[in-house]
């Protein structure tokens, strides 16, 4: 499958391909004023509404992160690092996220709000049985700012009803299906791309209706991707990374460390208190080749000093740890 075409283009082309798919929005009959949902899935058994994620919203996400990103507790981390991870090591780093998310993420409440009305005109002019279980099915290979977990927790807070908490507001969608190319499944040798199906719990009584269709459907998908399919009920235990190309080659000496490290990364095991003090301990070394004063070290001690050192930076750098924590131990002592 050719990846270079957008998943919109590449889902439209694989629905032409599907028996049980009727196109429905500018395919039948319908009153102007009539907002018809894109098709009927499973042999008319649900109605399915597609949306398309395209716009980043990045820089909203940056300036309503910019409070926290200013303040002293930030943590100090040399390199690219993951501003989710970084925030959430802030004390209440946790809330400060997900009210960052919360506010760039206002695009998830009007898709939801667009679908609902459709799916529910649909029915109603299709004279289809109210009970029709209603998709909503979205497709995202361009918002990469958004970590997988918190867009699937966006759509699962508008389906549970939103602040105000009701079930019913949202209750013509009774599945989302969140198909998300941006990220993919860590430490997995095949790439797995991960598709989300989140249920509505106000229609706890439909899901049975098609609950298994929507599984074959993502799997045919998946299969003509040229992805592995499987499932997992816990998607906590899983963890994410962003889908990106392979780094070039290193050049430079840094570099050829960092990447040496990633294939081995013997610190990790390490927890936080033993890293702080593994962390003074090779700042300590690094002090011996930097100041004047003192004796030096040779010259192979000193580069593996440097080594070891750009080495701990790579780990800070991936745990998103904060550097402070061993500077200010090296201040006050243990």
């Amino acid at each position: 499958m050719d990846q270079t075409i957008d998943i919109e283009a590449r889902m439209i082309s694989f629905l032409e391909t599907q028996d049980h798919v009727r196109p429905l929005d500018g395919h039948v009959d319908q009153p102007m004023n009539v907002k018809m949902a894109d098709y009927l899935f499973f042999n008319g058994r649900a109605v399915t509404e597609l949306k398309t994620l395209k716009i980043d919203p990045k820089d909203k996400i940056f300036s309503h992160a910019k409070a926290a990103m200013d303040s002293d507790d930030f943590p100090l981390i040399f390199g690219a690092y993951d501003l989710e991870a970084a925030i959430k090591a802030m004390p209440d780093g946790q809330a400060t996220i997900n009210r960052i998310f919360a506010k760039a993420t206002t695009v998830v409440e009007g898709v939801c709000r667009k679908a609902r009305d459709q799916i529910e005109s649909t029915k109603k002019h299709l004279g289809l049985n109210p009970e029709t279980p209603g998709i909503l099915l979205v497709l995202n290979d361009t918002v990469e700012s958004i970590p997988v977990a918190q867009l699937v927790d966006r759509f699962n807070f508008w389906l549970e009803g939103g602040s105000e908490k009701r079930s019913d507001r949202f209750s013509h969608i009774d599945f989302v299906v969140l198909i998300q190319t941006t990220y993919r499944v860590k430490n997995l040798k095949d790439r797995m791309v991960p598709a989300f199906i989140i249920y509505n719990e106000c229609n706890a009584h439909r899901h049975h209706l098609v609950e298994k269709d929507i599984h074959e459907f993502l799997e045919s998908w998946a299969q003509s991707q040229g992805h592995r399919y499987a499932t997992a009920q816990n998607i906590h235990s899983l963890k994410f990374e962003p889908d990106q190309p392979s780094a070039p080659p290193p050049k430079t000496r840094q570099e050829h460390i960092e990447q040496r490290y990633q294939q081995n990364r013997y610190l990790e095991v390490l927890p936080e208190e033993e890293f702080i003090k593994y962390g003074c301990e090779v700042m300590s070394r690094m002090m011996s080749v930097v100041l004047k004063a003192g004796p030096r070290p040779s010259d192979a001690t000193a580069m593996s000093y440097m080594d070891q050192f750009a080495e701990f930076l790579e780990e800070c750098r991936i745990r998103s740890f904060d550097l402070k924590k061993v500077t200010n131990r090296m201040r006050t002592g243990p």
